[in-house]
């Protein structure tokens, strides 16, 4: 097993269980790092093996164990009949769960009138396709892309690109003071009470790497920038499916 996964065991915060998993299953765990602890349990689609949730400051990760708690699985379950992403289907749930705790009034959006389909960006205003994306808002707005932001300064808490997230949300006009500094206006810094930490802690649990990392409602993770018209057909696809 990868030492980042160690890590994220050992670093694990106590969190209300969904469902208790045996006690076969908290012991295997508790060999492995005796400070971990499962936020959910419950029974996988393959027989006598269990999927947990382990939750830490820093990320949501998906495991397998067997019943009988000797043997940890890292690594995604596929149908084969359909093909389908087992895993991936509890991820996606995992950060659609993340993502939503932020209502209206702790997220940017930049919605059209007629909204098709919404996404949120976790943005970076230091992030040169961050600024790209930024500036064809119009043009997502306009294919019916309704955009909500979350702030991820990738250089961390207490950075300079953190205190221009700080300064842009605590603005009496935040998309505005937005467009501004992604258009590279160094605006007057500013402080309030605001969520930008809060923000980029789930960005960290969705697993976001870089920036932009856009989110979809259903909690499908799209780790890089898309254009406008590549993102609407990849919006129209997922919403036939």
């Amino acid at each position: 097993m990868k030492n980042i996964t160690f890590i994220t065991l050992i670093i694990c915060s106590s969190l209300t269980l969904a469902q208790q998993p045996s006690q076969a299953i908290l012991d295997g765990i508790k060999q492995l790092a005796p400070t971990a602890t499962i936020t959910s349990s419950n029974k996988s689609v393959i027989a006598g093996v269990t999927e947990i949730v382990i939750d830490s400051a820093n990320s949501s990760e998906v495991f397998y164990m067997t019943d009988d708690g000797k043997y940890l699985i890292s690594g995604s379950i596929i149908e084969t009949a359909s093909r389908k992403d087992v895993t991936e289907e509890k991820k996606s749930s995992l950060r659609k769960d993340i993502v939503q705790q932020f209502d209206k009034d702790q997220r940017m959006d930049f919605y059209p009138k007629d909204m098709k389909h919404h996404v949120t960006v976790y943005t970076d205003i230091d992030c040169g396709y961050c600024r790209k994306l930024h500036s064809e808002m119009k043009q997502y707005n306009d294919l019916g892309i309704g955009i909500s932001y979350l702030l991820y300064p990738r250089s961390g808490i207490g950075s300079k690109s953190y205190d221009k997230a700080v300064t842009a949300w605590c603005a009496v006009d935040r998309n505005e003071a937005m467009t501004q500094s992604q258009n590279g206006e160094i605006l007057p810094a500013q402080q309030c009470d605001n969520p930008v930490k809060a923000h980029y802690a789930s960005g960290r649990k969705v697993g976001v790497k870089g920036t932009p990392n856009i989110v979809t409602d259903s909690g499908l993770l799209l780790p890089t920038y898309m254009p406008p018209e590549a993102l609407l057909q990849k919006l129209n696809m997922l919403a036939a499916q």
